[in-house]
């Protein structure tokens, strides 16, 4: 019988206890501020440390570093020597990473070299888009579905998931080239806030508002108008640093929809560096549900 392991990277946004309780590995990607020192994403450097030179005026934008073919591959080693035979890999969108690549180059060649299997798949997302999908197949593992199972769901959820963000400050967006110097400053001058989304892989602008007024609650409609009825659903309120701002989102959402639970997630490195410490947003699933997530 097949000794199952799951792995994952902290793009994922799975926190440390959440990994350690239901025995996910956790691949860190690593970040850097001035392109010479790293860091391990929630080993060297706390979230509230980042948030904090993120917000610094003074400091340069923070890029993030691919989990490497060795990395990939020592750890899966790793795993086979702690007696596993079987390992479940989920990472990072392959559209805005060569993560998934790297991945499946290191699973063959570990492979050929010991056995085994090692599945790769491609979450086509960032953050809980992903990372939702995993601790759920976690709780799968558990209960002892089997590896067909467990990834038969993930590559159909991954296709299920929806995001609707707005980000406070611009700036973030044009200096990771997410958008470009003209669109940033008309977006300016006429008081224009982005709606992102994730499609197709990449995060992309999907709609724009006006205004700076109630704009959480115009973003939920938006979601409504899109045709999402989240009532019942378990929904991702998500947020890089303005608790307040996410509290608001919750109450509109619950306002909007009958008996939605909402999950607060506080969003790591690889989403902040492109979207800044202001962004606040929401996740959900438009065929299941995450009522575990928290568990």
């Amino acid at each position: 019988m097949s000794k199952i392991k799951i792995l994952t990277d902290s793009g994922s946004d799975i926190t440390t206890a959440q990994a350690e309780k239901l025995g996910i590995r956790m691949l860190p990607i690593m970040f850097s501020f001035d392109g010479e020192t790293y860091y391990k994403e929630g080993i060297d450097m706390s979230k509230d440390e980042f948030y904090a030179r993120l917000s610094d005026s003074e400091s340069e934008t923070p890029k993030t570093t691919q989990i490497t073919p060795i990395r990939y591959a020592d750890a899966f080693n790793e795993e086979y020597d702690n007696g596993f035979d079987t390992l479940i890999v989920v990472t990072i969108s392959s559209a805005g990473s060569g993560m998934y690549q790297n991945a499946l180059l290191s699973a063959q060649e570990v492979m050929d070299e010991r056995g085994g299997e090692i599945i790769v798949v491609d979450s086509h997302g960032y953050s809980c888009l992903y990372g939702g999908g995993v601790v759920h197949a976690a709780h799968m593992l558990s209960e002892g579905k089997s590896k067909e199972e467990i990834v038969s769901y993930l590559e159909d959820v991954y296709t299920t998931m929806h995001a609707y963000f707005l980000v406070g400050d611009m700036t973030y967006l044009k200096r990771g080239g997410r958008i470009n110097a003209a669109t940033f400053m008309i977006a300016n001058v006429l008081d224009i806030k982005p709606v992102l989304a994730i499609k197709d892989g990449l995060v992309v602008q999907d709609g724009k508002l006006r205004g700076s007024k109630k704009l959480l609650k115009k973003l939920v409609e938006k979601a409504k108008t899109d045709g999402f009825d989240l009532t019942g659903k378990s929904v991702f309120a998500v947020h890089s640093g303005y608790k307040e701002k996410d509290e608001e989102l919750k109450g509109e959402l619950t306002a909007a929809f009958e008996n939605l639970k909402t999950i607060e997630l506080r969003l790591g490195s690889v989403i902040a560096c492109h979207g800044g410490p202001d962004l606040v947003g929401f996740v959900f699933s438009d065929k299941y549900n995450f009522e575990d997530y928290e568990d």
